[in-house]
């Protein structure tokens, strides 16, 4: 979907995913003196960022696509690989929209 990217992680950033597409599907920057990430609380993330768009449900992306494939900004091949994984399970609301929330309420003051 998107035109733009991150192209490496920056220097005290820890990725959170990847894909074979985008290598950096989100990252996070901890406070100073934060345990590591793998031991890290919500109220120990300074900064939160996701590459993709966690808001978007399947009717927002269909409109998307058929507006870029209409364009010629997305190929046929594109369509046809979203059309095929347009089903599937992703990690939108349910996984990083309730980490959103969880890190806002432990936001420090």
């Amino acid at each position: 979907m998107h035109r733009d990217h991150v192209p490496a992680v920056p220097p005290s950033f820890h990725l959170l995913a990847s894909s074979p597409v985008c290598m950096n599907q989100g990252m996070i920057q901890l406070y100073p003196g934060a345990p590591a990430p793998d031991a890290s609380a919500p109220a120990d993330v300074h900064i939160f960022t996701v590459q993709g768009h966690p808001e978007f449900h399947k009717a927002i992306t269909d409109e998307i696509v058929a507006a870029r494939s209409a364009t010629g900004l997305f190929s046929e091949e594109m369509v046809k690989d979203y059309r095929e994984r347009a089903e599937w399970r992703h990690d939108g609301v349910d996984v990083v929209g309730k980490a959103i929330w969880n890190i806002l309420r432990a936001a420090r003051g």
